[in-house]
């Protein structure tokens, strides 16, 4: 009887597995056309149909050549950064040599990547060269930036000071630091006080935006207050955090809500405010930042006018974070390239390109197109699970392990 178990069992769970390699596996697809046929690094945008269909961490997505191989690729969303994060760090060695000084600063075992340090030192008035080097024994010293300088001047009780150093990303455990005298201000060999190291990222991003229809609006009342209310159609499922008004009026001041509303019932609400233009300003748009980025469709707009006509929106466009599809030609690529999408069932890939991606944009990456949404005409939809198909198949299991 374990047996009889055992097998059934396996059968059910063999007849689940779906071959992930299979194009049938997938209903849609976009031809990608590179700009040139060359080996290389290649970026292309993901467009708002492609969004719409695939899945929301776009862990769907695979890409295949004319000879139906598999391209590992990585999704970048270029979200606009600037972060920082202090490291602990134990300074040692601090000393003279001539006319500077130095210390030396161990950033423990764990300590992560790194790529800037800030330096105190003592003294007004000055201008110090900075010399940062890098070691992994705290012996063999390699140089990350020999031309740093930092400075603080002061002067009618205003003053201005900068003492952070960039180097490029590194991983090494001991930093060592030389500040050099200001041949013109320094009667002494000026003295670290503290140095500080840190992970600064800075980048500056990029936004996709599409025009949405203005619809026609309605008038109903908030809180008692009359208001319009615009039920806004982004033409597709995608991440949104942002919407652009384009209003004609030259002068207002209205609150306004803009809610999530896919499911009627639970309608979320994703940013508040006031909308206001002054008289005589200049009539540019007006930008609508969101609480958080929402994966959407639908969106009402609400503005509370109170007495006062409804405002003329012209246009609008939703913007967010554009996504970056990166992929990687060792060879001329065999066309057309054809990204497969639209089975939120099968696992992310896990390519080891996309953990490697950051060691390999060293130049300017060769720009490629995406083509029409088109039906894939192998597409075989997943069977139901056998137990599903089978539905008395349980019932024996059980009738016989009784």
């Amino acid at each position: 009887m374990k047996r009889l178990r055992i097998l059934v069992f396996a059968i059910v769970a063999a007849t689940t597995v779906v071959a992930q390699t299979s194009l049938s596996v997938w209903p849609y697809y976009v031809e990608i056309t590179p700009q040139r046929n060359s080996t290389g690094m290649y970026e292309t945008l993901v467009p708002l149909p492609v969004l719409d269909k695939a899945r929301t961490d776009l862990a769907d997505l695979r890409l295949f050549d004319s000879s139906n191989r598999e391209i590992p690729y990585a999704v970048r969303v270029l979200r606009e950064v600037d972060e920082q994060r202090d490291m602990p760090v134990r300074m040692f060695n601090s000393a003279t040599a001539g006319s500077a000084s130095e210390v030396s600063v161990d950033l423990g075992e764990n300590h992560g990547e790194h790529n800037e340090i800030e330096v105190q030192t003592d003294g007004d008035n000055f201008r110090r060269q900075v010399v940062v080097e890098g070691s992994d024994s705290d012996r063999d010293w390699r140089t990350l930036n020999n031309d740093g300088v930092i400075f603080s001047f002061s002067s009618h009780n205003s003053s201005v000071d900068s003492g952070r150093i960039t180097y490029p990303t590194s991983r090494y455990r001991y930093l060592r630091v030389r500040v050099m005298s200001d041949p013109v201000a320094d009667d002494n060999v000026p003295r670290i006080t503290n140095v500080k190291v840190m992970m600064t990222v800075r980048e500056q991003g990029l936004l996709s935006t599409w025009k949405v229809p203005v619809p026609s609006y309605q008038l109903l009342r908030n809180q008692g207050a009359h208001a319009s209310a615009w039920t806004l159609d982004l033409g597709g499922r995608a991440p949104c955090d942002r919407l652009t008004l384009y209003i004609a009026e030259d002068s207002f001041s209205r609150p306004f809500q803009v809610e999530s509303i896919d499911d009627p019932e639970n309608a979320r609400l994703l940013a508040t405010g006031t909308l206001t233009r002054h008289a005589g300003e200049e009539r540019k748009p007006l930008v609508i930042t969101f609480n958080r980025e929402e994966n959407v469709r639908k969106l009402r707009l609400q503005i509370t006018d109170y007495s006062n006509p409804t405002l003329s929106i012209s246009t609008i466009h939703a913007s967010a974070p554009a996504r970056q599809l990166m992929f990687e030609m060792k060879a001329p690529p065999e066309q057309p390239l054809r990204l497969f999408f639209g089975n939120a069932n099968v696992p992310a890939p896990h390519y080891d390109f996309e953990k490697e991606l950051p060691l390999r944009l060293s130049g300017e990456p060769i720009h490629a197109t995406i083509g029409d949404v088109a039906n894939n005409r192998e597409y075989k939809p997943e069977p139901l699970p056998f137990t599903e198909r089978v539905p008395w198949l349980i019932y024996l299991v059980l009738a016989a392990s009784s």
